[in-house]
């Protein structure tokens, strides 16, 4: 998405596409990940890390977008940007993104 790192935390195993959640197991299909984790049971304490604005556009999405892929997703923008950590902006544009490439 905003670079060629193919890793997020654990190995990356692909992009956003709209069908991603296919390559996970059965309980881990509810969510756009980029590793196929069952991010259902850590997201909650993740998500809350965000700016409040953040946590409300995610939460609005069209898509379940795993919160931890997107951070790192924002984290690689924001050094791109030269920000010391995303922006909320930063945030806005990588979740517009990511919408953008799982709608195709």
């Amino acid at each position: 998405m905003f670079g060629s790192e193919d890793t997020i935390m654990v190995k990356r195993k692909a992009d956003w596409t709209p069908t991603m959640e296919q390559r996970a197991e059965l309980e881990g299909r509810q969510v756009k990940c980029l590793i196929a984790s069952e991010g259902h049971l850590w997201m909650q304490g993740y998500f809350d890390r965000f700016p409040s604005v953040v946590r409300r556009r995610l939460a609005e999405s069209t898509f379940n977008i795993c919160p931890a892929c997107m951070d790192k997703e924002a984290q690689m923008a924001a050094r791109r940007r030269k920000e010391t950590k995303p922006s909320v902006g930063t945030y806005l544009l990588v979740i517009k993104t990511i919408e953008q490439k799982l709608k195709q």
